[in-house]
C-alpha cells in the first residue's frame, strides 16, 4: 500500500492500539510557535475529539491511515 504524503480534511486514521475507533480530520489548527495540528473527531461519537500534530499523524507508530471510512 502506498502511503499518501499529505493529509486532507476528511482523511481517516486509526491508532494501532485501538483499531476499532476511526478518527477523521475535521480541520487544521495553526498555533503561533507550534507545528501544524489537526483536529480529529472519532467517527460515531458526538463529542470525542483530539488535537494532534500533523507530524504525529504521519508517524505510523502513532496513527495509521485507513481508506473507505469517509
Amino acid at each position: 500500500m502506498t502511503e499518501k504524503s499529505e493529509i486532507n480534511i476528511g482523511d481517516s486514521f486509526i491508532k494501532p492500539e485501538d483499531p476499532r475507533t476511526v478518527w477523521v480530520v475535521e480541520q487544521f489548527v495553526d498555533l503561533p510557535g507550534l507545528p501544524r495540528h489537526a483536529e480529529l473527531k472519532a467517527k460515531g461519537y458526538r463529542n470525542r475529539k483530539v488535537l494532534v500534530a500533523v507530524s504525529a499523524l504521519m508517524d505510523r507508530i502513532f496513527y495509521r491511515r485507513v481508506e473507505n471510512h469517509r
